[in-house]
């Protein structure tokens, strides 16, 4: 189970009443919140509840067995216990506020770094202590053997082995930092996807730089938009996340990225491809537009940016910028210098760490691989699961890697920021922490854009059973 439950559980057992009634009671309370229902109607497995509760099968068995006695269950022979008539209209009359129910927060997407790559991270920060002591001659040479190490990483995800154009970043908001602070200009036009990561929105702005938001259809960023944004703000950058994109999980297609390097060589256009999800391919990684335009010999610039935040641990912030290949040693070396004298440069001991565990197969043909099945098999489920817990009128992306999804619903509507609200809200009250729509979307954002309702839907940090019940949840909200 969750760190985290979406219940939490109170017993005494020093008191006259049974654990059992302790439990019964508790979960008439759970019922009357929509806690632990399936399709709303019936009460989860015996197993489950056992799991969660902490309490032994024969106690939850007494449980069960006490809220059918008291009208609020029907065993039903080999199926499980559901809802009576009477529960139901207690739930529709008697809707509970939050109160002791712990938020179930999936605002943010990272997964919790598994047990054994937690030791292994423990294990090399302190074989890598030594390098503190080292002069800064062995430091320099230590960071040249690093970018190596990193650009065999990013080639097994398809990449050029360049650790020569490869600047490390003490987490990739860093490395984005710098290229709109050391590389754009203040009078820059940048265009980027209409849902994009709203960090790196911020730091445009920041900047002084037009920020240009470009409608997206199935395949990522429409064609017919860049044409038609071109003709009244040209651009200077197109930034986009092609793989797995933040937020809504659409991976582009090969010709759309053929297209979009036609479009950015025609308009002398150069481009950021920002690999959010990078290491997190479900069966076999996407082709980045970084090694695309070598292969057509476009001369197209990209800069390629990779985060190991969701591969490595949160908290554990490393960026990698791959500088575009036009580029010439002089300007490369100005650019390495520049990361160092700024400070972005990360920890030459977390450097060291991330090295030893990078260079270990085991992270990438065991641990990476794991992950990958793992967060391929929640969204399967949630898949498989849709049909049953949301409305016709709402809709899943599918999703080739990554850790989120995107579910929409309804018609498109000037008023999408309100709806979003207000079924975030329903949520919020009964457990649930979502992210709608328009947080990813640029801030000054015209009042009357019309798009459909939708929130961020992640495969992290809740288990399988916990993702189902709430996307049941979310389905029960949109047709309130």
């Amino acid at each position: 189970m969750s760190n985290r439950p979406f219940f939490s559980f109170h017993f005494h057992k020093q008191s006259h009443t049974p654990i059992y009634v302790q439990l019964a009671e508790q979960l008439q309370t759970a019922i009357l919140r929509g806690a632990f229902l399936v399709d709303g109607q019936q009460l989860i497995s015996l197993r489950d509840m056992k799991t969660i509760s902490g309490c032994s099968l024969e106690t939850v068995k007494k449980a069960y067995d006490h809220l059918a006695m008291e009208g609020w269950l029907e065993a039903v022979h080999g199926k499980g216990y559901y809802l009576t008539q009477t529960a139901k209209e207690a739930r529709l009359e008697n809707r509970l506020p939050l109160t002791d129910i712990p938020i179930a927060s999936l605002a943010d997407s990272s997964p919790r770094p598994g047990e054994e790559l937690v030791k292994r991270l423990r294990g090399a920060f302190y074989e890598s202590l030594t390098v503190l002591d080292e002069p800064s001659a062995q430091k320099k040479i230590r960071r040249t053997q690093a970018a190596k190490v990193f650009a065999d990483h990013l080639s097994r995800r398809g990449l050029p082995h360049y650790p020569e154009r490869l600047l490390l970043f003490n987490r990739s908001t860093s490395g984005f930092a710098f290229l709109a602070q050391r590389i754009m200009n203040p009078r820059d036009v940048v265009y980027v996807e209409e849902y994009s990561y709203p960090v790196f929105l911020r730091l445009l702005s920041q900047c002084g730089i037009t920020v240009r938001p470009i409608k997206m259809d199935e395949d990522g960023v429409s064609l017919a938009a860049l044409d038609s944004e071109q003709e009244h703000y040209p651009a200077n950058w197109l930034l986009i996340n092609p793989h797995y994109h933040f937020p809504t999980g659409i991976s582009y297609s090969e010709q759309r990225k053929e297209e979009i390097l036609d479009w950015a060589k025609r308009h002398n256009v150069r481009l950021v491809e920002n690999d959010h999800y990078g290491d997190l391919w479900f069966e076999q990684p996407s082709h980045p537009l970084y090694q695309l335009a070598i292969e057509k010999e476009s001369p197209v610039e990209v800069y390629y940016l990779h985060s190991l935040s969701k591969t490595l641990a949160r908290d554990l912030q490393l960026g990698v910028l791959l500088l575009p290949s036009a580029l010439n040693e002089d300007e490369l070396e100005r650019y390495r210098q520049i990361v160092s004298m700024t400070g972005a440069e990360p920890s030459l001991l977390v450097v060291e760490a991330a090295v030893r565990l990078l260079d270990d197969p085991w992270f990438s043909e065991v641990y990476l691989a794991d992950r990958r099945a793992l967060f391929h098999e929640r969204f399967l489920r949630l898949w498989q699961e849709k049909r049953q817990a949301l409305p016709a009128h709402a809709h899943m992306y599918p999703i080739s890697g990554g850790l989120n999804t995107w579910i929409e619903w309804g018609n498109p509507t000037a008023k999408a920021t309100e709806a979003e609200d207000r079924i975030i809200a329903i949520l919020k009250e009964e457990g649930l922490e979502l992210t709608g729509g328009h947080a990813f979307r640029v801030a000054d954002e015209p009042d009357d854009t019309v798009r459909r309702p939708a929130v961020r839907f992640p495969l992290a940090p809740m288990e399988e059973r916990e993702l189902k019940h709430w996307l049941h949840r979310l389905g029960a909200a949109l047709i309130r």
